[in-house]
C-alpha cells in the first residue's frame, strides 16, 4: 500500500524537527534541575516541569515519534525494532499523561496518636468562611512561580495580588477605619539583649493589628503590653496591690485613694463593692478582672476593670505601656516603673537583659507586609520565600491573607474569615501514629535512616503496618512512602508520608519493556544484516573477477 505524504507530516517526522524538540526538551530538563536543586523543588514544578509550554514540547515529542513511524510505512522487516521502541516511547508518554490529569502526588501529616485523613495537595486554594451562615466558598490559585493578579471578585471581595514566593517585611501603617478617643490602639517595638541572646518583639493594642499581640513569652519570662493610662499606678506599692481602670476616663487609681474597702468573702477570696457613678460595681480581683453583677455573672462589657498585681509576683512577668514599662523585684518585694527613651537601654533584673524601646506608635499599626522572592533552598529546607500570601481588596481597602495567618474581617455585618492553604483530599481511611523510630549516623545527630509504625482504619477494622525507606505501604489504589519527619518543642516525632496515585504506572512500565525489548531486536536485525553482508561480499567479489575475465 502506498502512502502520500504531505510535506508537514514529512517535517514532524523529520529528524530536523525531533533534534529540534530533544534540544528544547534538554534545555528545559537542565534548567528544571538546576531551580530544584537551587529554589526548590516546588519553584520548579511551577516555572518548568507542569508549565504548558514543557507539556507543549512533550507533545512536540510524541508528535515526532508517530510521525517518525509514519513516514517508514508500510512495515519493513528491518525496521521492526524501530517500531517497537517508538511504539515503547509513546506508550510512556500515554502513560505519563494519565499520570498528570487523573493521578494524586501529595503529603500526609501524621503527629503521635493524633487520626489523620487530610492529604496536602500541591495547589493552593483560598477558602472564604461565612461562620454565621454555615458556608465555605473555595477558589483556586494560579499555579505560577512569580507574582500575578488573580483578578476574580466575589460578592464584593475582589482578588488582587497572589504571591506563591514572600518574604515578611516589618511596616507601620495607616489604621483603615476611625476610632473614638477612648479606644486604646497604641503598639511599640522593642529589643531585649543580653551578652548570649538579642531578640526584637513587637507588641500591639491596635484592634488591626492581625500579626502581633499584646503578649509574649520569651522563656521564664512573658510580656504583657497594657495601655498606657494603667502606668502611673503598675509602680505604686500600695498594701492592696490592686489597681482598678477606668477605660472611658483612661485613668487608673487604686481602692487606697478611693478610700474603697476590701473585704473576704465566705470563699476566702478577696472582695470589694462600691459606688462607681450611678451604679455600683462589685469586684472579686483575685478571681477576674471584670466586675460582677447582683447574679454573681461576669459583666465583660464594663468599662471599669481590676488588676491584682499579687497574681505577677512569683513568676517573672514584664508589663509594657509603650513608653514605660514595670516589674517585680523579688528580692526587695517592691514594684518599680521606669520611664523608656527611645534607643536608651533598661537594665532589667533577670539574666542580665537591656531592654531597648525602637519604636512607638499611637495610631499606626504594625504590620507584616509580604513581598514577592525567588525562593531559595538549602540543605533541602526553604530558608527563603517559604509564605504564600493573597492581597485582599475589601471596601476599598487591602489586606493580606497568608498561609501562616488568617484574616477575620467584618463586612456588611457578617463576619468572614480568609484563610489560604493547600487544595485537600479526604481520605476514605484513616491512619494514626503508633511510633516513629529514627538512626543516627554513629557520633553525629544526622539521620540515617526513620520509619513509621502506623495504625491503618478502615471498614473491615484496624491493622498495624511498618512504614521505612523502600517498604511504602500501597492500599486502595493509593501508595503511602516515609518522606520526612519533624520534631516539635516537647521532643514529639511527627512523621511525614508522601501520598501517590499513578494510574499511568502499568503503561510507564509497559512502555519500558518495549522499549528494551525494541533495542534488542534492532541490535539483532542490524547485526544479523552486516553478517549477512560479510558472508556475502566474498562470494560476489569472487563472481565479478571471472566475468570480467
Amino acid at each position: 500500500m502506498n502512502f502520500n505524504f504531505t510535506k508537514i507530516e514529512r517535517t514532524l517526522g523529520g529528524l530536523k524537527f525531533a533534534v529540534i524538540i530533544l534540544t528544547l526538551f534538554a534545555l528545559g530538563m537542565i534548567v528544571g534541575t538546576f531551580f530544584e536543586s537551587y529554589y526548590g523543588t516546588d519553584f520548579a514544578n511551577r516555572t518548568v516541569y507542569k508549565t504548558w509550554f514543557f507539556m507543549l514540547i512533550q507533545a512536540g515529542m510524541g508528535i515526532s515519534i508517530v510521525f517518525a513511524v509514519f513516514v517508514r510505512l508500510p512495515p519493513k522487516k528491518r525496521l521492526y525494532g524501530f517500531y517497537t521502541i517508538h511504539a515503547g516511547l509513546v506508550t510512556i508518554g500515554a502513560g505519563s499523561f494519565m499520570t498528570y490529569y487523573a493521578g494524586v502526588d501529595g503529603s500526609l501529616l501524621l503527629p503521635p496518636n493524633t487520626p489523620n485523613r487530610e492529604v496536602i495537595l500541591s495547589d493552593d486554594v483560598l477558602k472564604i468562611r461565612f461562620p454565621d451562615e454555615g458556608r465555605v466558598v473555595s477558589f483556586k490559585l494560579p499555579y505560577t512561580g512569580f507574582a500575578t493578579r488573580v483578578g476574580e471578585t466575589y460578592q464584593g471581595i475582589e482578588l488582587g495580588r497572589y504571591l506563591p514566593f514572600a518574604d515578611k517585611n516589618f511596616k507601620w501603617i495607616k489604621e483603615k477605619r476611625s476610632y473614638s478617643n477612648i479606644d486604646t490602639r497604641h503598639s511599640s517595638k522593642y529589643s531585649v539583649a543580653n551578652e548570649m541572646v538579642a531578640q526584637e518583639f513587637t507588641l500591639s493594642l491596635h484592634p488591626e493589628s492581625v500579626d502581633y499581640e499584646s503578649t509574649l513569652t520569651m522563656g521564664p519570662l512573658t510580656v504583657h503590653y497594657l495601655p498606657e493610662s494603667l502606668a502611673p499606678c503598675f509602680g505604686r506599692n500600695n498594701p492592696s496591690k490592686l489597681i482598678l481602670w477606668d477605660r472611658t476616663k483612661s485613668e487608673c487609681f487604686t481602692p487606697e485613694e478611693r478610700d474603697i474597702s476590701i473585704q473576704k468573702a465566705e470563699s476566702g477570696n478577696r472582695f470589694l463593692a462600691f459606688n462607681h457613678g450611678d451604679k455600683v460595681m462589685a469586684f472579686f480581683p483575685d478571681v477576674s478582672p471584670w466586675p460582677f453583677n447582683e447574679q454573681k455573672q461576669v459583666e465583660r462589657g464594663a468599662n471599669l476593670r481590676i488588676f491584682s498585681k499579687t497574681l505577677f509576683e512569683e513568676k517573672p512577668n514584664l508589663f509594657l505601656f509603650g513608653k514605660t514599662s514595670a516589674y517585680y523585684i523579688a528580692d526587695e518585694e517592691k514594684w518599680t516603673s521606669h520611664e523608656l527613651t527611645k534607643g536608651k537601654p533598661l537594665q532589667l533584673p533577670w539574666m542580665g537583659f537591656d531592654l531597648v524601646l525602637e519604636e512607638h506608635s499611637d495610631k499606626d499599626v504594625p504590620a507584616n507586609i509580604p513581598e514577592g522572592v525567588l525562593p531559595i533552598q538549602k540543605n533541602n529546607e526553604m530558608i527563603k520565600g517559604n509564605t504564600r500570601s493573597l492581597e485582599l481588596i475589601v471596601q476599598g481597602n487591602s489586606y493580606w491573607v497568608s498561609n501562616d495567618t488568617p484574616v477575620q474581617l467584618l463586612i456588611n455585618g457578617k463576619r468572614v474569615v480568609f484563610s489560604l492553604q493547600k487544595e485537600s483530599l479526604t481520605l476514605p481511611f484513616e491512619f494514626v501514629l503508633t511510633q516513629f523510630k529514627m538512626d543516627k549516623d554513629p557520633g553525629t545527630n544526622r539521620p540515617a535512616s526513620y520509619e513509621s509504625f502506623v495504625r491503618l482504619f478502615t471498614e473491615d477494622g484496624p491493622s498495624n503496618h511498618h512504614i521505612y525507606m523502600n517498604n511504602p505501604l500501597k492500599h486502595s489504589g493509593f501508595t503511602f512512602y516515609q518522606a520526612s519527619y519533624s520534631q516539635d518543642r516537647q521532643g514529639n516525632y511527627s512523621s511525614t508520608l508522601s501520598v501517590n496515585v499513578d494510574p499511568g504506572r502499568p503503561f510507564k512500565y509497559a512502555g519500558s519493556l518495549m522499549l528494551v525489548l525494541g533495542s534488542m531486536w534492532h541490535y539483532w536485525l542490524n547485526f544479523r544484516k552486516k553478517k549477512k553482508k560479510k558472508k556475502v561480499t566474498p562470494l560476489m567479489a569472487a563472481l565479478q573477477e571471472e566475468d570480467l575475465a
